[in-house]
């Protein structure tokens, strides 16, 4: 498996690093980030009034807490694979070092 550098990623595992997470702690939440931006794009629309084109009074607020929820559970299960991804990232750059 080949995984590729990318700045954000460096950027955000090094800043995980200098608090002294867990590399299955740091895995967990890079998967819940993920989780939320895919929920994010799949409710976009979910809330809105075709009538008026206005959000109904409340539902922004609805919305993020479907998205929290949703977000942590994807997390949880693990079965998008990212967190996978960034175990096997920090593995290789420990072997590296």
């Amino acid at each position: 498996m080949n995984i590729q550098h990318s700045p954000d990623l460096l950027k955000y595992l090094s800043h995980v690093a200098a608090n002294k997470k867990k590399p299955e702690e740091v895995a967990f939440e890079f998967e819940k980030i993920f989780a939320r931006q895919l929920v994010q794009q799949m409710t976009k629309g979910l809330f809105e009034n075709d009538d008026n084109n206005t959000m109904m009074s409340g539902s922004g607020l609805y919305r993020k807490h479907i998205v929290d929820t949703l977000s942590e559970e994807l997390a949880k299960q693990n079965k998008l694979g990212m967190g996978d991804l960034v175990l096997r990232y920090i593995e290789l750059r420990n072997e590296q070092q």
